[in-house]
């Protein structure tokens, strides 16, 4: 496995702990032992409120719904990444960038419907969820990376 692709799947996996974390929050309502990392941005500014972009409907898809919880998707995506980074390095070598670039591209254009959702129409930034937005975009610079050089 060469450094790229053990880089991808690091960061995949601290994905995949953000996300634990993030739904822990949410299924504990942030009642739960060290569920209250997120209400300490509140304190600072309550623009930064995880528990406002909880509870303002749009957790779920489709939003105001009893759906699928959105911190589902994380616990999913983040793993499917981290496997395809093992599988693809394991298979040739290295990460599969033109495999690895539109699949990462449809978990951006995601992260834009979200960054719509919580500062257009809810009016808070979830910082944890932000941190999962963050690793998504350093995982698709690390893929650009490999098809740059290739």
């Amino acid at each position: 496995m060469d450094r790229l692709s053990r880089a991808f799947v690091a960061l995949a996996a601290i994905g995949f702990i953000i996300a634990i974390y993030h739904g822990y929050d949410e299924a504990t309502a942030f009642t739960g032992p060290g569920s209250n990392a997120c209400s300490l941005f509140t304190g600072v500014n309550p623009f930064l409120s995880c528990s406002s972009v909880f509870a303002s409907g749009y957790a779920t898809l489709p939003p105001n719904t009893n759906g699928l919880p959105l911190y589902v998707l994380g616990l999913v995506w983040f793993p499917l990444l981290m496997g395809l980074g093992v599988w693809f390095s394991r298979k040739r070598g290295s990460l599969d960038p033109e495999v690895m670039v539109p699949l990462l591209m449809v978990g951006n254009i995601f992260t834009l419907y979200l960054w719509y959702v919580e500062l257009g129409v809810i009016h808070a930034l979830c910082p944890i969820c932000v941190g999962m937005y963050l690793v998504n975009y350093a995982l698709t610079a690390l893929a650009v990376r490999g098809l740059l050089a290739s």
